[in-house]
């Protein structure tokens, strides 16, 4: 496969990707309209106010997945290793001696 083939591929296979993506991103805002729609309904709550809880739902939520990646944790991903390779030198230069 020529270098031109492979660019062309890849341009399908990300085409593709962001497809999907828009396609979920939509079903995912359609299941919260149906969902704000039946709670309007049932609570008897304005809008407005369910899709304030929606928002602040939305933001509780999302630190979780940003967390994996703060310089909190990535310090302790890395204290890890540093400890790990220490303990594996100790280990190494005690069976050498």
């Amino acid at each position: 496969m020529n270098k031109n083939e492979k660019i062309l591929e890849e341009i399908r296979r990300q085409a593709f990707i962001r497809a999907d993506e828009h396609r979920r991103n939509e079903k995912n805002r359609q299941d919260t309209r149906y969902t704000l729609d039946v709670l309007e309904q049932f609570t008897g709550l304005p809008r407005q106010e369910l899709e304030t809880i929606a928002a602040n739902v939305r933001v509780n939520h999302e630190p979780e997945a940003i967390e994996f990646f703060s310089v909190k944790n990535q310090l302790r991903v890395v204290s890890a290793g540093l400890v790990l390779s220490c303990l594996f030198v100790w280990a190494a230069s005690r069976l050498i001696l």
